[in-house]
């Protein structure tokens, strides 16, 4: 993969009044401090609500801050930003038509346009950070997760190994995310790609840093026998081998990954990887098909957004682990049309071969697309506070939508982006 697509430029024209004010400078370092304490911090807060705190800490008030002493509100307008608040917008215009009685926990309408209010200024501190920084923002926020994944796992391998983990082989949770061993694998996943980016930077000490937590994490992911995080790790090995090594040695990685790493799976638990813990197939299909029963109730519309309404298996489940099922039932094909123009939409920002296969933005769009396939296994509806569908979804959806916005910006004032970024090495 090559460094960049067309790299941003920074802001060639003042667009805040007081430009160059320490207000404004110190509004978006915060936001930008605030961006990397949301991110990182889902390696190592051990409940969302730290996650939660930092951002209505630093990213709300900075955003809105921001918002408020800009010159111009062309971002509003965009398309782009329309695109992204499209979903939110449609999840909590259908709590108008739901019903209190049908919920199993509700909460009004005003919670849910708050959370829209929540994300369209995410987006605006998205927007912002790179309209001030340029690309070396996301280049910066892939060395920042590279290494606090790093200690995240090294942290969560040695206390599952204190707590006896290695004797019985059983799942493991991690010290983020109170532990829960799907979202956990799947920051993991997330953490073998971003690894990849870190293997052809320099200085070398970041290729080492880079090798290492593609090493704790692929050993991670094997531990939670999580299975989309898994074909996570064979991605990141594939994306390393064929971008680096002789055909000798990708042939050799080929053969390893496709015959014995499969083997050693299965001489620790007795099945094959994708095969292991089966019932998990049988039990989702059992939810999706009671989910999909519930939107043909009211296809079109849906039955309204409600923040509870339980799913009655041998157990209550609260939500169906299909994001886009989830939608369908509470805002029908209205919803699934929203969704679907995001992902037309993400997948618009990476058109040209150049964008697809460069690291920025190519490896953001992985990001998504993997977040997208963890939501069809794991996830609910995406309206939701600062939790792991953020990290899944929105983050990286906010980091395209955005950076395509300023692109285009930058085109229609004929400006030309410079032809590297000093920050990363060349490929």
């Amino acid at each position: 993969m090559s460094e960049f697509g067309s790299p941003l430029n920074k802001l060639s024209q003042p667009v805040y009044r007081q430009q160059n004010s320490l207000w404004i400078s110190g509004l978006l370092k915060w936001a930008f401090l605030g961006l990397l304490l949301l991110v990182c911090g889902y390696y190592v807060f051990p409940k969302i609500s730290g996650v939660q705190t930092s951002f209505y800490l630093t990213l709300l008030p900075s955003a809105l801050l921001l918002l408020v002493w800009r010159r111009n509100y062309q971002l509003l307008t965009s398309w782009q930003f329309i695109t992204f608040c499209s979903l939110p917008v449609m999840l909590a215009l259908s709590t108008l038509w739901a019903s209190p009685d049908s919920a199993d926990v509700y909460k009004p309408s005003d919670y849910y346009w708050k959370l829209v209010v929540y994300l369209a200024l995410f987006y605006c501190a998205i927007f912002f950070l790179l309209e001030q920084y340029g690309d070396a923002i996301l280049h910066q926020l892939l060395l920042a997760l590279i290494v606090i994944g790093l200690l995240s796992s090294i942290a969560s391998l040695t206390a599952y190994w204190l707590d006896g983990g290695f004797q019985d082989l059983r799942r493991i949770g991690g010290i983020s995310l109170e532990g829960n061993i799907d979202k956990t694998g799947m920051l993991f996943g997330f953490h073998a790609l971003f690894c990849c980016y870190g293997l052809y930077q320099k200085p070398r000490i970041w290729r080492w840093l880079s090798g290492a937590g593609l090493l704790t994490s692929c050993i991670y992911i094997v531990l939670s026998q999580t299975k989309v995080p898994i074909v996570m790790a064979g991605f990141s090995i594939f994306l390393v081998v064929f971008g680096n090594l002789s055909r000798l040695l990708k042939i050799l990685v080929v053969v390893a990954i496709i015959c014995v790493l499969p083997l050693a799976y299965f001489a620790l638990y007795g099945d094959l990887p994708l095969l292991h813990r089966g019932g998990a197939y049988s039990v989702r299909l059992t939810l999706w098909q009671k989910t999909f029963a519930e939107f043909l109730q009211s296809p079109l519309f849906g039955q309204g957004l409600v923040h509870k309404k339980f799913i009655e298996l041998n157990r209550m489940v609260p939500h169906p682990h299909n994001f886009l099922l989830d939608i369908a039932r509470f805002n029908g094909l209205l919803g699934l049309a929203a969704c679907a123009w995001q992902g037309l939409a993400a997948l618009w920002t990476v058109r040209s071969k150049e964008k697809l296969l460069s690291w920025i933005p190519g490896l953001y769009f992985i990001w998504f697309l993997f977040g997208v396939l963890a939501m069809l296994v794991y996830s609910q509806q995406p309206l939701v506070k600062p939790n792991y569908i953020w990290f899944f979804y929105w983050i990286p959806l906010a980091i395209l939508l955005a950076r395509s916005s300023l692109e285009n910006q930058s085109l229609s004032q004929g400006e030309m982006p410079p032809a590297s970024n000093p920050q990363n090495s060349n490929r």
